[in-house]
């Protein structure tokens, strides 16, 4: 998914952030934190990287797993983006 433009993987990600949380897509703000505003829980953050692997195709590292690449909505959009144009 390398041609993605940032709006497209935006939306996926939003989407499969929406999800992973059982909310709606409107429902989700780019400042949510996602433990604190949408809850997500251990295992609903195991399902949320396991969402973004397969969704667009890449591998996590054990260096990618650090908490603040994942604090707020926008972080993950953020490393998401970062991953596919690697």
């Amino acid at each position: 998914m390398k041609s993605k433009s940032h709006g497209h993987v935006e939306e996926a990600v939003i989407s499969i952030i929406a999800q992973c949380c059982n909310k709606e897509v409107s429902e989700i703000q780019l400042d949510h934190s996602l433990a604190n505003d949408l809850g997500v829980d251990s295992i609903q953050f195991l399902e949320l990287l396991f969402a973004l692997e397969e969704g667009f195709g890449f591998q996590m590292e054990v260096d990618d797993l650090h908490p603040e690449k994942f604090r707020s909505v926008q972080s993950v959009i953020r490393f998401v983006a970062g991953k596919i144009a690697a």
